[in-house]
């Protein structure tokens, strides 16, 4: 007969899901951990917490901490909770880094029409992130599908000589399956029952005629609208030679086959900062946990009995101390402060890895041409190898007057040279890739140039960047990934936020890290990292190359 406690018993079984669920080899997958199973802190003896950063990973883990009975203190350097969730709405005002690099600079007064918005971070949550889909439902935060791809979506070849006319993507997906399956139909001779039916599943597949050969097909559209007279006939197809030219698969024209990117996803109903809102409002009001913004860190110290921060507030410097301190300071701002008591290791880790550039474009439409009689187009990207990259159409309020679209998300190089063009320079450059896709962008009356909006991740003050650029080929990146997973200072510094996750770029892996940091610290996980983990491919993770 078991001795073990009913407390015991759940202890462990918290400990597995945690193990499985949110340890750093962790994929995203499966139910979120519970922690009413774990201990809570004895009245007068709560332990108390510092948490650098108010971003989704610092506030998740405020979140939990503070509903077992830690004493929470959340300081966050910027006017704001949500780090890089972040939703523009009229009358927010942007700020980035001057050229040197030490001042902050407006660079847009948001000018949208009251009720419309755009994220400007992250902007949809896929089905296997049931961390967020958890969170979202147990702070009441309403979602809606977000269409990732539609098969009106257009992919552009801006880069070739002379430019193409954009092209369906029904067109595209459809014809070139046609023309596989057309050659690969002509190369099977046999006769006998197993090669039938590969032959009628291809003419299936490629919507083959009766002899295997591929002339068009309904799947990508019709040659004219639908007349009462005549059957619809197809489109003409795209010529093989031409597809494979355009060189369209090296333009995320299948990214959202990839498993991160696949259908069902979601975003909060009015926008991505509601999930932001609500655990502000939750740790605030219910679960005593303080915000203090405006509360910009300087300095670390793990060499006292306690965990000692000096920060930055209404003109002071003050400094403060508790048993505890997570940090969702992003990496290249941590590195900036003055850490004292760290091990050499750690030191190293924090400088090891950068932190991806990458920039958005939002504009307001004053009519919502995208779903006219000629482009059809409710959600979904259209894809283009002009430098704005890829351009989103919303997922909600279809049939309303107006709307608002991401008209550039763009990564490295790109991302670079747009960063440092000035906010009038880079809405031209994303008005002339828009325009190349949609000829509504040179009326200005359509799309006003004082609606639009743009953010250089890389530049905002207190982030400076999109996420941690991890590579698993890069063995100081293996060596950096392990060391963030340990805490410092005999258990009392953690480093949490998708920069130390398997999913960089992503909420899931920011309240992964808070989960896993939690477990750490109320002693249901060990910590110590394992003797491997698998540092995540940032690339792929967020940009699906």
């Amino acid at each position: 007969m078991s001795t073990r406690t009913p407390e015991d018993q759940s202890a462990q079984a918290l400990y597995e899901a945690m193990s499985g669920l949110a340890g750093p080899l962790s994929s995203g997958e499966g139910a979120a951990p519970d922690f009413t199973a774990a201990p809570r802190a004895v009245a007068g003896e709560e332990k108390s917490v510092l948490i650098l950063g108010a971003g989704v990973g610092g506030l998740t883990a405020a979140y939990e901490l503070s509903r077992l009975g830690y004493k929470c203190t959340v300081l966050e350097p910027q006017t704001r909770t949500g780090g890089r969730n972040r939703t523009a709405r009229k009358g927010d005002k942007l700020y980035e880094l001057d050229g040197k690099g030490d001042t902050p600079v407006l660079t847009h007064t948001c000018a949208f029409d009251k009720g419309l918005y755009l994220n400007l971070g992250p902007g949809r949550i896929p089905h296997h992130h049931r961390r967020v889909l958890k969170y979202c439902t147990d702070l009441g935060v309403a979602l809606e599908p977000y269409v990732m791809e539609t098969t009106a979506n257009v992919l552009h070849r801006a880069g070739h000589t002379p430019p193409g006319a954009p092209w369906r993507n029904r067109r595209i997906a459809n014809d070139t399956r046609g023309h596989l399956a057309a050659l690969l139909s002509a190369t099977l001779t046999g006769r006998d029952e197993f090669t039938g039916l590969l032959l009628d599943m291809l003419r299936k597949f490629g919507d083959l005629d009766a002899e295997g050969e591929y002339h068009g097909s309904t799947r990508s559209g019709y040659a004219e609208p639908l007349d009462v007279h005549e059957f619809p006939q197809p489109a003409p197809p795209l010529g093989l030679a031409d597809l494979v030219t355009s060189e369209f698969w090296k333009h995320r024209f299948y990214q959202p086959v990839d498993y991160l990117w696949q259908a069902t996803m979601f975003q909060p109903v009015g926008g991505m900062d509601k999930i932001v809102h609500a655990l502000t409002e939750k740790i605030t009001t219910e679960y005593g946990a303080s915000v203090e913004l405006k509360a910009a860190v300087t300095s670390v110290d793990l060499t006292g009995e306690k965990v000692s921060v000096t920060y930055r507030s209404g003109g002071q410097e003050l400094t403060t101390t508790a048993d505890y301190c997570v940090s969702n300071i992003p990496l290249p701002v941590l590195k900036q402060l003055t850490l004292t008591g760290f091990s050499t290791e750690f030191h190293n880790a924090v400088e090891a890895v950068g932190f991806a550039p990458t920039c958005k474009v939002g504009w307001q439409a004053n009519r919502r041409f995208w779903e006219d009689d000629h482009n059809q187009i409710y959600g979904g990207i259209s894809w283009t190898d002009h430098p704005i990259t890829q351009f989103w159409y919303p997922s909600n309020d279809y049939f309303s007057k107006n709307g608002t679209l991401t008209g550039a998300y763009n990564f490295g190089d790109q991302a670079k040279d747009m960063g440092k063009r000035t906010p009038a320079e880079r809405l031209a450059l994303a008005r002339d890739g828009a325009a190349q896709l949609h000829r509504e962008f040179l009326e200005k009356t359509t799309v006003p140039q004082d609606l639009g909006v743009s953010i250089a991740w890389h530049k905002v003050p207190y982030q400076l960047g999109g996420w941690a650029d991890w590579d698993p080929n890069d063995e100081a990146h293996m060596i950096a990934y392990k060391q963030l997973l340990q805490p410092e200072g005999d258990g009392r510094f953690y480093v949490v936020g998708d920069q130390a996750s398997p999913l960089p770029g992503w909420q899931e892996g920011a309240m992964m890290s808070a989960q896993y940091v939690t477990a750490q610290i109320l002693g249901l996980l060990p910590r110590t990292a394992p003797a491997t983990v698998q540092v995540p491919d940032a690339t792929f993770l967020t940009q699906g190359l």
